[in-house]
């Protein structure tokens, strides 16, 4: 478009919406603040557009379109190689999309419709979300690898809630879920645990485990393939309160596409052959690869 139909064409818009969208000066151009919010709202429904033209040529076909999933990143790693291959070879139309982040973070993304699933460990009561449980992983005590020169207390069987005060524990700040959960159940059982650091790098807290430094709390998937390797190792807590869901959420008042159906249930095939694999809650004992899936 030429730039004077484009300037008549902007001028329109903000008389339409009667705001202004463009603040105009010497030095050029730049959005105001509400010509940034429609930017991202339109942003939102061109993508639509784009997704729903897409499913409209599919709807008698095979499923086509784009579909984002976003993970949480102990997931992530473990599921996006085989969901990309999965879909390479079934669908060849659908156009995958992948990204992680924090739980928050991804269901903010499904409200604002900014993707199509997210697997994270979702609430199961908010409605806004149509919820599938794919497992439930309980919290292991994290310890230092076999090679580590200092004395490995976590070889030697379950941890009570009592037992784990004598570990040096690193684990992240509050108001971390998992921090708030660990801090609840201690307290209910009037135990004091010895938090020596917090660490809010889920990176660091592996490389200062691996180094001898401390223990740490969380679930295989967390540290699956530095335990595969020998980096890490794990021992069972006998505290059933904690443990936590992988959970696929869409949007529930949203019809899904055929092309996220699809998506979502190659990823309920992967999970399911996950929970069958015997590497997968024990890699140290199995001695399989760091790639389970």
């Amino acid at each position: 478009m030429a730039q004077p139909a484009l300037s008549r064409q902007i001028r329109k818009l903000e008389q339409d919406l009667d705001v202004e969208l463009l603040q105009r000066s010497a030095r050029g151009i730049l959005l105001t603040r509400a010509g940034e919010r429609l930017v991202d709202r339109a942003t939102v429904i061109l993508r639509q557009v784009d997704k729903t033209r897409a499913e409209a040529k599919s709807w008698e076909e095979d499923p086509a379109g784009p579909v984002t999933v976003a993970m949480i990143p102990a997931v992530g790693s473990i599921i996006a190689p085989r969901l990309v291959q999965e879909v390479r070879d079934r669908y060849p139309n659908i156009r995958l999309a992948l990204g992680e982040g924090l739980s928050a973070v991804i269901s903010q993304n499904l409200l604002d419709d900014e993707i199509e699933l997210g697997i994270y460990h979702a609430d199961k009561s908010d409605t806004a979300f149509h919820v599938t449980r794919l497992l439930t992983e309980p919290m292991l005590l994290i310890g230092p690898g076999r090679a580590t020169g200092s004395a490995n207390k976590s070889r030697k069987g379950p941890v009570t809630l009592a037992k784990l005060a004598s570990y040096p524990l690193l684990l992240p700040s509050r108001p971390n879920a998992l921090r708030l959960a660990i801090d609840r159940i201690a307290s209910a059982k009037r135990i004091s645990l010895d938090v020596r650091e917090n660490v809010d790098s889920s990176t660091m807290i592996k490389r200062l485990v691996q180094a001898g430094l401390g223990y740490t709390i969380q679930c295989i998937s967390f540290v699956h393939d530095e335990v595969a390797r020998g980096d890490l190792t794990i021992t069972p807590l006998a505290i059933p309160q904690l443990a936590r869901d992988w959970c696929l959420v869409r949007q529930r008042d949203r019809a899904p596409a055929a092309a996220t159906l699809a998506v979502g249930a190659i990823i309920e095939e992967i999970v399911a052959d996950l929970v069958k694999d015997p590497g997968w809650q024990n890699p140290q004992a199995a001695g399989k690869s760091s790639n389970p899936a």
